[in-house]
C-alpha cells in the first residue's frame, strides 16, 4: 500500500515501513528533521508552518496525480484537518475522524457533552478577555484552574489558590490565550491517571492505566508509571468512568488517551485526545504488557481491522516507569554538557536514557512540557520499584549550564 503520511510519531511510520508498506512524508517545517531526508520515505515534502490546509491538499494532489495515494494516515492532533483536506481533495480512506478531534480539542465544548450524558465532570466557566476571566474565577471559586481551550503538553495551564495568586497565574497562561478563550475550572484533588486505550468500531479495549506525576505549580508532567497502583475497585471505577465517556463521545477506530483525577467523589476527566498518548508511555505499555500500542494504531491507520490482534486478556508482565530530568534556569545560559548518561544506561533496571536538549541549546525555564531536558525508562518487579530505579537513574544525570563567553 502506497500511503502518505502527514506529521510525526515517526515510530508509527517505522512500523508501516515493517509492515511492508511506501510511505511519503508530509511535514511541516517545524517539526522536520534532518533524519527524514534518509528515512523510511520515498518522498518528504515539506511545507511552512504557516502553509493552510488547501496549499497542503493541492501539494498532495499534484503527487497523487503522478503516483496515486492508497491512504492518508496521521498520528497528532495539529495535522486532523490537514488529513481530512487531503482525504477529500484525493478521495482517499483516512481513519482519522475531525469532528471527533473538535469535540473533545475544546474543553469546554467537551464539558457541555459530559453534562448532556449526565457524566460526573467538574463545574466550569468558558471566558474571553481578562475581565470575563475574572469575573469567571469569583463564580467557580478558589481554587481553581485556568486553562486555555485547546492547547496540550500543559502549555498555557495555571492554578489559582488564593487572591494573590491570580495575577501570576493569568501571567502563566498569557494573554495571548486569554484573549482567544480560556477554560476556568474547579479544581479537582487527588491523584492524576491515563487511561490507554483502542477503539475498534463501537468496542473499547482498554489497554493500560497510567499513574502520571505533575509538578503542582507548572503542572508539567514529571513522570509516569504503569501498571497504575490502584486497588481492584479503583481500576474498575476509572476503566468503567473511562469506557462510558468514550461512548458519549463516539470513539470508534482509534486510540485514545484519557487523563482523569481519581477523587474522593470517584473519577473525573481531565481531558482526553483522539490519538495515543505522549511521554513515552506507549513504551511503557510495550515494557509492561507486550502490547506494541506503535503496531497497533500504524495498521488501524491505514484501515486494517485489528480487533483480532488484541490478546483476551492483556496482562502485565512487569512494571515500567519513565521519569524527566527538568533543570529550569535562566534561558541566558547554555547547555555545555550532559554528564552521567553513561552511568545511568548501565544501569540493569534501565531501559533507555533520552537527552530533550542537545548541548549549545539555551537553559529552559521550565512551563510546559516541551522544555524538559532528559528521560529514563526503567523497569522493576513493582510500580514502586520501577519509579525508584527510573528517578534514580535520572538523578543520575548533571546538566552543565555556562555562559558561552566563557566557554571560547
Amino acid at each position: 500500500m502506497r500511503v502518505l503520511v502527514i506529521g510525526t510519531n515517526r515510530v508509527c511510520h517505522d512500523r508501516l515501513r515493517d509492515q511492508g508498506h511506501e510511505m511519503v512524508l508530509f511535514v511541516p517545517r517545524g517539526r522536520a528533521r534532518r533524519e527524514d531526508a534518509v528515512g523510511p520515505y520515498s518522498h518528504v515534502v515539506i511545507l511552512d508552518d504557516e502553509a493552510g490546509t488547501d496549499l497542503w491538499a493541492e501539494t498532495a494532489e499534484v503527487l497523487h496525480r503522478r503516483y496515486p495515494f492508497d491512504a492518508v494516515a496521521a498520528y497528532n492532533e495539529h495535522t486532523y484537518p490537514i488529513v481530512r483536506a487531503v482525504s477529500e481533495r484525493l478521495g482517499i480512506p483516512t481513519t482519522v475522524d475531525v469532528e471527533l478531534f473538535h469535540r473533545v480539542l475544546d474543553k469546554a465544548r467537551m464539558r457541555r457533552i459530559l453534562d448532556e450524558h449526565a457524566i460526573p465532570s467538574c463545574r466550569f466557566v468558558r471566558a474571553r478577555g481578562r475581565r470575563a476571566v475574572l469575573e469567571a474565577v469569583e463564580e467557580i471559586g478558589l481554587p481553581c484552574m485556568v486553562k486555555p481551550v485547546d492547547t496540550e503538553g500543559s502549555v498555557g495551564v495555571s492554578r489559582i489558590d488564593t487572591a494573590q495568586d491570580i495575577e501570576a497565574a493569568l501571567r502563566r497562561v498569557g494573554p495571548y490565550h486569554i484573549e482567544r478563550g480560556v477554560v476556568v475550572e474547579e479544581f479537582l484533588a487527588g491523584d492524576e491517571f491515563s487511561v490507554e486505550a483502542l477503539s475498534t468500531g463501537g468496542r473499547h479495549r482498554i489497554i493500560a492505566v497510567t499513574r502520571k506525576f505533575t509538578d503542582p505549580l507548572t503542572f508539567v508532567s514529571r513522570g509516569h508509571v504503569i501498571p497504575a497502583p490502584l486497588t481492584t475497585d479503583e481500576h474498575a471505577a476509572v476503566t468503567a468512568y473511562v469506557t462510558r465517556v468514550l461512548d458519549a463521545f463516539g470513539f470508534h477506530d482509534c486510540p485514545s488517551h484519557t487523563e482523569v483525577m481519581l477523587t474522593e467523589h470517584g473519577p473525573r476527566i481531565i481531558e482526553m485526545h483522539n490519538r495515543m498518548g505522549g511521554d513515552a508511555i506507549m513504551d511503557l505499555v510495550h515494557l509492561s504488557t507486550g502490547v506494541d500500542m506503535y503496531d497497533l494504531v500504524a495498521r488501524q491507520s491505514i484501515g486494517e481491522d485489528i480487533g483480532l490482534l488484541l490478546p483476551d486478556d492483556i496482562t502485565h508482565e512487569r512494571s515500567a516507569a519513565a521519569w524527566y530530568a527538568a533543570p529550569s534556569g535562566p534561558p541566558t545560559l547554555t547547555l555545555l554538557e550532559v554528564q552521567g548518561v553513561d552511568h545511568a544506561r548501565d544501569l540493569p533496571h534501565v531501559r533507555a536514557v533520552t537527552l530533550l536538549k542537545e548541548p549549545g541549546s539555551p537553559q529552559p525555564t521550565v512551563r510546559h512540557n516541551f522544555d524538559r531536558s532528559g528521560r529514563v525508562l526503567a523497569v522493576g518487579d513493582s510500580p514502586e520499584a520501577a519509579l525508584h530505579h527510573a528517578r534514580t537513574a535520572t538523578g543520575m544525570l548533571r546538566f552543565v549550564y555556562g555562559s558561552t563567553s566563557t566557554n571560547t
